[in-house]
């Protein structure tokens, strides 16, 4: 992530590079809001034309810049948050256990924490729910290319199309096919791993529950016993 306080005019000129698929552009400029403070990036790509993109996209690994896509970007901010309010709803759980944390301070905390964990699992989906649908897009993107290079196989075969355009042609569609499979690829890795968080939270959640009954059952022994203990307990005769 780029560092608020970097002076992104360094920037300018720097190549940007996209995990997998290496440099593809440089750094031209920056574009700022009515404030004057900077919001978008703008990238010339390798092919000429500029591209913005929100600078918080923009990612500094090793002096490398890299652009993220908004989809890591969610996956960045589920892959940090929904683990670390899991974890302290956990404590709580065990603070409140060890009778730490008052009973009215757990029930108020943990209805925040329940909700907030709420809100993440149902924006993993939606996000699961939109990668689905891009992933679907390009598998349609290259089945509509395979359907274009077998046209142009063909016409060459018959010698409708010469060598020279033949050639020219199969590059450009080998190009755009390779990066739609890269990118429906790059599309289910990132569906895999929203899956791996919520079920993550969900196994955690199955923990807990098990957790809870094991306590309840253990305290409900200790009454039973201490019951038995009363029974048995032996009368005592006073003799004058």
């Amino acid at each position: 992530m780029v560092n608020t306080d970097l002076d992104v005019s360094k920037l300018i000129g720097k190549s940007v590079n996209i995990h997998g698929d290496g440099r593809i552009g440089v750094i031209a400029s920056f574009i700022m809001d009515d404030l004057g403070q900077v919001k978008e990036v703008l990238i010339e790509r390798n092919h000429g034309g500029l591209e913005r993109h929100p600078l918080e996209l923009l990612q500094i690994e090793d002096d490398e810049v890299f652009l993220t896509s908004p989809l890591e970007k969610r996956l960045k901010i589920l892959s940090e948050m929904l683990p670390t309010t899991l974890k302290k709803r956990q404590a709580l759980e065990k603070l409140s256990k060890d009778k730490i944390v008052p009973q009215t301070i757990f029930e108020n905390l943990v209805k925040k924490f329940d909700k907030t964990l709420k809100e993440l699992r149902d924006e993993a989906r939606r996000l699961i729910e939109g990668i689905e649908k891009e992933a679907s897009v390009e598998e349609d993107r290259i089945k509509t290319l395979q359907m274009a290079r077998a046209f142009l196989e063909i016409e060459h075969a018959i010698g409708n199309v010469d060598e020279g355009t033949y050639k020219r042609s199969i590059v450009a569609l080998l190009r755009d096919m390779k990066s739609a499979q890269q990118k429906r690829l790059e599309l289910l890795r990132i569906k895999e791993k929203i899956s791996d968080l919520i079920e993550k939270k969900q196994e955690a959640s199955i923990e807990e529950k098990l957790e809870a009954e094991a306590s309840e059952e253990e305290e409900k022994g200790q009454k039973e016993q201490q019951k038995k203990e009363t029974s048995k307990a032996v009368p005592v005769r006073i003799t004058q």
